[in-house]
């Protein structure tokens, strides 16, 4: 058997391929972050084509484009897998991208639905036979819903691939009970690694991001969130927040956001009332009945940092006091912080409220320490622990895992008990 892994020593852009002597898996085919250099040189079909040759099937953890980005180069005759919402979230992504009007980004956008379109499903639990691999997905919390890790079997090894998860989101409380009763202890972990570099970062629980973003509207009548736009927890976070006060108080969004916002409440919604977002209402300058209704019982408004959102905050800002008005920040800080990893586009949407009060209330989509240690004692290792999607320079033994699960850290490329480790 033979586990091969694409830039393991980097946030993002993981490729991992699990061999047999007849077959072939890959798990996610993720577009290099910023930060992570500009030009992605497998960004193109000759290249991607090169790396899936001979590959079954590449399955994908979930829709963040660290994880998905190159999807669209794959070659027809290679299936694709991801679950079923994640797969409606990539389409209507998509779907709005092909309305910009770049001519070149329109024919790419357009040609991702397709491929997108036709992906294949897998539903949790339900294990998937390739040849003489057998892959199971099991749900895990992320800033991305509908994310899995996969317990994969073959040639008499266990492997366990977290994807990336977290232990303090509202979806977080399965986590242990499925590591305990249905994946058990494993060969080999291969897992993330995101938050080692992040030590000193506030890790809250959606919960308690929840209660901060309430009472930030208890004083604030006029409440602008710019958050991941595809980020179920989060969403539920600032929409429940909102539902805490006047019951006549609108949720605000683009007609982008309302479309996801909808899907999740068919989805998650029908299982549990707090990621139901209701009666979500569209901003339009030419509803003044909205508008008045907005004026006069407050807001809570989705925003994002697109050109028609800037020209309609530029319109609504100035008939709102700057004294009642705040912003929120619910993303990475790296995004609003000088490097390389900086996003104007967000900058430019934050600056716009430089009148009004400007609040930074986040958590991370990744896992802490504490349980990227519980989920290697959990699994406990027979073989070797991998870590992936981590800063280069950060040591997975800082998670404080036992001595003996330290000595089975594998960064460079070897061979253990018949698996050749490529890194």
């Amino acid at each position: 058997m033979q586990i091969a892994i694409q830039r393991p020593a980097q946030i993002g852009g993981q490729i991992t391929r699990i061999s047999t002597a007849t077959t072939s898996i890959l798990i996610d085919l993720g577009h290099n972050l910023p930060g992570n250099g500009d030009e992605d040189m497998l960004d193109n079909a000759q290249a991607i084509a090169e790396l899936t040759k001979g590959c079954s099937a590449i399955l994908y953890t979930h829709y963040h484009g660290d994880h998905i980005g190159l999807f669209h180069h794959v070659p027809d005759n290679i299936p694709q897998y991801i679950g079923s919402v994640a797969k409606q979230v990539v389409c209507r992504k998509y779907q709005q991208l092909s309305y910009l009007p770049e001519e070149k980004g329109k024919t790419i956008f357009q040609q991702a639905i397709t491929i997108a379109s036709d992906m294949r499903t897998f539903q949790p639990q339900q294990t998937l036979h390739f040849g003489n691999i057998a892959v199971t997905p099991y749900f895990v919390s992320h800033s991305a819903y509908d994310s899995y890790m996969f317990l994969i079997e073959a040639e008499g090894k266990r492997i366990l691939h977290t994807g990336d998860f977290r232990g303090h989101g509202y979806l977080s409380k399965g986590l242990e009970p499925t590591l305990k009763h249905f994946v058990g202890q494993v060969d080999v972990l291969i897992i993330e690694g995101t938050m080692l570099a992040r030590p000193d970062e506030k890790v809250r629980t959606e919960l308690d991001l929840c209660r901060e973003a309430a009472d930030q509207m208890k004083v604030y009548k006029y409440v602008f969130v710019h958050c991941s736009s595809t980020d179920l927890e989060r969403l539920a976070s600032f929409k429940n927040a909102n539902n805490r006060m006047s019951p006549q108080r609108p949720l605000i969004a683009d007609a982008f956001q309302k479309d996801i916002l909808n899907l999740f409440s068919q989805t998650a919604g029908f299982q549990s009332p707090c990621f139901d977002f209701g009666k979500v209402f569209t901003y339009s300058n030419g509803n003044p009945k909205l508008l008045k209704w907005m004026l006069t019982n407050g807001f809570t408004m989705f925003v994002r940092a697109t050109l028609k959102f800037h020209a309609c905050l530029e319109r609504l800002l100035p008939v709102l006091p700057p004294a009642e008005t705040l912003f929120i920040y619910s993303m990475w800080s790296g995004y609003i912080t000088e490097g390389n990893t900086q996003n104007a586009a967000y900058l430019k949407l934050q600056n716009l409220f430089s009148n009004s009060k400007i609040v930074h209330l986040h958590t991370s989509g990744h896992a802490t320490s504490e349980v990227l240690c519980k989920v290697c004692n959990l699994t406990n290792p027979r073989l070797a622990i991998i870590p992936i999607h981590r800063d280069k320079l950060t040591d997975f033994k800082s998670t404080g895992i036992n001595p003996p699960l330290q000595k089975k850290i594998v960064t460079e490329s070897c061979s253990v008990s018949g698996i050749d480790i490529m890194l």
